[in-house]
């Protein structure tokens, strides 16, 4: 597979998420729906053992939060703190994509981060994903 495919494989599992309105691919330069999550590559990993090749994505993903009012936007954030990891825990294989690996989201960070002019409350997610297959001869 890819990493085009996994990050496919995540936009899905985002798209379940109530409450979420819009999900990007890249950091955007401003924001036209709020809350919002978008995705980056971070780092990649690759090994081989014997006849096995293995791809481990590390992925970004930033949750934003409109921040007016320091209440509503916590609420928001607490709301949708569990929900993130949660809907890739649905399907770890990311609808089947990976046939040997998972995907998982490890841990995150909360502060406030400023696109264009605008300050937003904003979590950091950690999304790993991890697949194997085997080695191909011929390519």
């Amino acid at each position: 597979m890819s990493a085009l495919t996994m990050y496919q494989g995540l936009e899905e599992r985002f798209k379940t998420i109530n409450g979420l309105t819009n999900i990007l691919l890249g950091e955007p330069t401003a924001i036209q729906d709020a809350p919002a999550l978008y995705t980056a590559l971070a780092s990649f990993e690759r090994s081989q053992h014997g006849q096995i090749t293995a791809m481990r994505y590390r992925f970004t993903h930033r949750l934003i939060i409109v921040w007016q009012d320091n209440l509503q936007a916590e609420m928001q954030l607490l709301t949708l703190l569990n929900a993130i990891p949660a809907s890739v825990d649905l399907s770890p294989t990311l609808g089947g994509r990976i046939v040997e690996g998972l995907a998982k989201v490890t841990g995150g960070d909360a502060g406030y981060a400023k696109i264009g002019e605008t300050l937003y409350r904003v979590c950091d997610f950690v999304g790993d994903v991890l697949e194997k297959n085997a080695v191909r001869s011929g390519l």
